[in-house]
C-alpha cells in the first residue's frame, strides 16, 4: 500500500516510520526542510523510546508536486490547516482519504473535499512527539489506534489499514462506531490538554497532581453531561477511559486520574508532552475551537451548565486570539 502522509508532525512521523516497517511505501510530507535534511544525512528517522534510540529509513519531503498518487493519504495536520495543505495535494490521484485529527465531525467535512474517494477515520492513541529535527519520540507503547469509515463502519480497506498498523507493532482495531470512540477520545483527551497548558508540565505530572487531577475530572463531567443531553453513548475504550471519572465520589475519580498518569509513566510516557502545551509553547495556534470549542458550543446551544469546560475553553482560546 502506498501511503502519504499528510502533516508529518510527532504523531505522523512516528506512524510513518513503523508503516514503512512494515512493508508499506510511505512518504512523509513535512512542512520544515531542516526535517528532511537531517532525516538524509542520519539515513532515516531517529526513533526515541523507552527501549532505546533505533533508525528508521523513510522517505521524506517538503515538495507534495514530488509525490503523484497514494492508495491512502492520511491527513494528520491541524484542522485549521487543512484547507490550505489540501490545496498542496490537489495534484494527486488519491485512492482514498483518512483524518487522523482531533476533534469531532470529520467525516462530512472530508466527504466534500473527496466525494468520490473512501473516507476513513483514525482514531489513535501512539503517542509521538519530534524532539529536534529528524527525531521523534514515541511516548508510549502498545497503545491502540482505531479506524473505520465513519458511514460504513468495517469495509475492506479499513480492516486492511487495521492490518497494516499491527503488522507494524501499532496495536489497532477495526470498528463500525469510530464516531463513538472519537468522543470518547474528545472528552478524555481535552481535559487533559487544557490542563497541560495551564500546569506548563508533562501529561503524566499533570495528571498526578491532586489538583490538576480535579480540574480534569470537574471538565470531563461537563463534557459528559453535554453527550448525555445528546442521546451520545459514553463508554471507555482502552487507555481512554472516562467513565470512572464521570459519576460517583470526586475523590474516587481524583484518584482515578492519579493511577491513570502513573500507570502511563510506567509504561514509557514520563516526560510526554501534549500537542496543545507544545503549541502554546511554541506560539502556535491549538486545536481548541475543534475540541473543547466543539462541545463548548454544543452546551450553549442546548442551554447546558459547564462551568469548568467554560474556564478551560476561554484561557486557551485567549492564548490563540493574541496570535492573531
Amino acid at each position: 500500500m502506498k501511503v502519504v502522509i499528510l502533516g508529518a508532525g510527532g504523531w505522523g512521523a512516528l506512524v510513518g516510520a513503523y508503516l514503512s516497517k512494515a512493508g508499506a511505501d510511505v512518504t512523509l510530507l513535512f512542512r520544515r526542510q531542516a526535517h528532511v535534511d537531517e532525516i538524509a544525512k542520519n539515513g532515516g528517522l531517529i526513533i526515541q523510546s523507552a527501549e532505546g534510540d533505533s533508525l528508521v529509513p523513510v522517505t521524506a519531503t517538503t515538495q507534495p508536486g514530488e509525490v503523484s498518487e497514494a492508495d491512502l493519504l492520511i491527513v494528520a495536520v491541524k484542522n485549521h490547516d487543512t484547507e490550505t495543505a489540501l490545496q498542496g495535494v490537489q495534484h494527486m490521484k488519491v485512492g482514498a482519504v483518512a483524518s487522523v485529527q482531533n476533534g469531532l465531525g470529520h467525516g462530512e467535512r472530508f466527504r466534500k473535499f473527496f466525494p468520490q474517494q473512501e473516507v476513513l477515520r483514525i482514531v489513535s492513541r501512539v503517542a509521538g512527539s519530534l524532539l529536534n529535527y529528524g527525531k521523534v519520540q514515541r511516548g508510549d507503547k502498545d497503545f491502540p489506534t482505531w479506524v473505520g469509515n465513519p458511514f460504513n463502519g468495517i469495509t475492506p480497506l479499513a480492516q486492511e489499514v487495521a492490518e497494516l498498523f499491527n503488522a507494524s507493532g501499532l496495536p489497532c482495531e477495526a470498528t463500525n462506531d469510530i464516531e463513538g470512540v472519537e468522543w470518547c477520545k474528545v472528552i478524555w483527551w481535552t481535559p487533559s490538554s487544557i490542563s497541560a497548558v495551564l500546569a506548563r508540565l508533562p501529561q503524566t505530572e499533570v495528571m498526578q497532581s491532586p489538583e490538576f487531577a480535579y480540574l480534569m475530572v470537574m471538565m470531563t463531567r461537563d463534557m459528559v453531561r453535554v453527550a448525555r443531553a445528546l442521546d451520545v453513548n459514553v463508554q471507555d475504550y482502552p487507555t481512554i477511559e472516562v467513565m470512572d471519572r464521570c459519576d460517583g465520589e470526586l475523590s474516587i475519580g481524583i484518584q482515578n486520574v492519579i493511577k491513570h498518569g502513573r500507570e502511563w509513566e510506567e509504561r514509557g510516557g514520563k516526560g510526554y508532552k501534549q500537542a496543545m502545551l507544545l503549541d502554546v509553547e511554541r506560539g502556535r495556534r491549538t486545536e481548541i475551537e475543534d475540541t473543547a470549542g466543539y462541545i463548548w458550543h454544543l452546551a450553549q446551544q442546548n442551554g447546558i451548565g459547564v462551568p469548568y469546560l467554560d474556564f478551560g475553553y476561554q484561557v486557551v482560546r485567549g492564548f490563540d486570539e493574541k496570535l492573531k
